[in-house]
């Protein structure tokens, strides 16, 4: 089919181009001008500027198209909403969606899911014993009176030396103690020497003590990880280079050795046992969770209710959207704003049990606590389901799609046909003065009128 078209009727002769969109706003003032002749045709911005409608009607043309572009948009997101909650071609509804629930929040979390594979999956409950967690390693000092001088403690003035080792590598740690150097001033100062060195891989911190340990403080020194470098050593062991802070500060003994997570999940059978360094585990079907203390923890597989709410919310916000777009388009009484808030009333007891009314400016509310707990109960998922759910959303996706089909049916033709003004004496004048127009030819002038265009010549 060639890229343009030409159609005859009558004495009026047309081009159609097919590449045509109406969303492109560079088509008003960037379509070129054929030369005048029989059948020929000019965007009216070269006939009278960027205003077609006169100094008295600035922009009225814009928003016409506007408002053409608006309605198309509006329709096409509303039933795009009213598809989502049946389930789109290869998008599920979120109706059939599971979300993962951990019954022992205590011990473990669910971080995330892709309910995707867990629909493909058939999902079930399951378990998942933790036999233990991942820690680091803990190197946690000694207890010091924290006003307390160095010095009189036993931290010998001058130059110290302290060496991290991790693997094979070593890491030497300079530093100085004075002699009014409190015990805490000491700790601090291994501590930002330790945590200037990034490559370590080993954290520091001076604690205070609390309760019967007021007035304390210790240096702690910590794996930047969870879980074990290499099995049966240390992740790191700390030495004395010259002075004794290591004795003072007591960092070289290790308090808690550093350790992998354990656990398994149990889909209707005992599971094999699985390990991470991290807590952060992955439970299989997309799912991951974070373990935060040992035992056994039940995973429900229950209704993903805030995909649920969120689909009916879309619902709502587009069925808004398309009633605010059609007041804007400029008819008074319009036929699409009744037409859409009919179809709300007639199902006005269903979406009332799921939280959805309609208020005096035709416009969908809801009401959060009752939407709420018409998830957890199922009852949006029975109102998709149900007759009267599929009745609703079919009415109002038709009304959708015919909106979509011919935007510019909704759009205020006065404000397109009061261009005639601009070009012989007014709308009667110009659409009497001569010319003998047919229905269909009529229909066709408003038609190319609503895309900026009129005809140079007629045969």
């Amino acid at each position: 089919m060639p890229a343009q078209g030409c159609a005859k009727k009558g004495s009026v002769q047309f081009m159609i181009s097919n590449n045509f969109n109406v969303s492109n706003t560079n088509w008003w003032s960037n379509a070129s001008t054929r030369n005048p002749g029989i059948g020929t045709w000019t965007p009216l911005a070269n006939r009278v500027g960027n205003n077609p409608f006169g100094q008295n009607a600035a922009g009225t043309s814009q928003a016409f198209r506007d408002s053409v572009v608006q309605l198309t948009e509006t329709s096409r997101a509303l039933s795009q909403a009213l598809s989502s909650i049946r389930g789109m071609g290869n998008t599920p509804s979120p109706m059939q969606a599971r979300r993962p629930v951990s019954e022992n929040t205590d011990a473990m979390t669910i971080n995330s899911f892709d309910p995707n594979r867990l629909r493909g999956a058939g999902a079930s409950d399951f378990s998942v014993d933790i036999l233990q967690v991942a820690q680091a390693q803990r190197n946690e000092g000694a207890s010091l009176q924290s006003n307390a001088r160095a010095a009189d403690s036993g931290f010998t003035t001058g130059a110290h030396q302290i060496s991290i080792n991790v693997g094979n590598r070593q890491f030497d740690i300079n530093f100085n103690v004075s002699a009014g150097d409190t015990n805490r001033d000491v700790q601090q100062r291994i501590a930002t020497a330790i945590n200037n060195r990034n490559d370590i891989g080993v954290r520091a911190t001076v604690e205070t003590g609390t309760g019967s340990a007021a007035g304390t403080s210790s240096l702690v020194l910590e794996s930047a990880r969870t879980g074990v470098d290499r099995a049966g050593s240390p992740n790191f062991t700390v030495s004395s280079g010259s002075g004794n802070a290591v004795a003072m500060t007591g960092v070289g003994e290790t308090t808690q050795q550093a350790q992998d997570a354990q656990f398994r999940v149990n889909r209707g059978f005992t599971g094999a046992l699985q390990t991470s360094r991290t807590n952060d585990v992955d439970l299989g079907f997309g799912m991951t969770a974070q373990l935060r203390e040992t035992g056994n923890v039940q995973v429900d597989m229950g209704r993903d209710v805030i995909s649920q709410q969120n689909a009916f919310r879309h619902m709502v916000n587009t069925f808004n959207d398309l009633v605010s777009t059609a007041r804007d388009a400029g008819r008074t009484d319009s036929n699409l704003q009744n037409e859409l808030a009919g179809i709300v009333r007639s199902s006005a007891s269903a979406l009332e049990r799921i939280g959805i009314s309609l208020n005096q400016n035709g416009r969908m509310q809801i009401d959060e606590a009752r939407m709420a707990a018409a998830a957890e109960s199922g009852e949006l998922e029975r109102f998709a389901d149900s007759r009267e759910g599929f009745n609703f959303m079919s009415r109002l996706n038709r009304t959708a799609e015919s909106v979509g089909r011919n935007p510019a049916a909704h759009a205020d033709t006065s404000q397109e046909m009061s261009v005639m003004g601009g070009f012989g004496g007014g709308n009667a004048d110009f659409m009497s003065g001569g010319f003998n127009f047919t229905p269909m030819q009529s229909m066709m002038m408003t038609r190319f009128m609503n895309i900026g265009m009129l005809f140079d010549s007629f045969m």
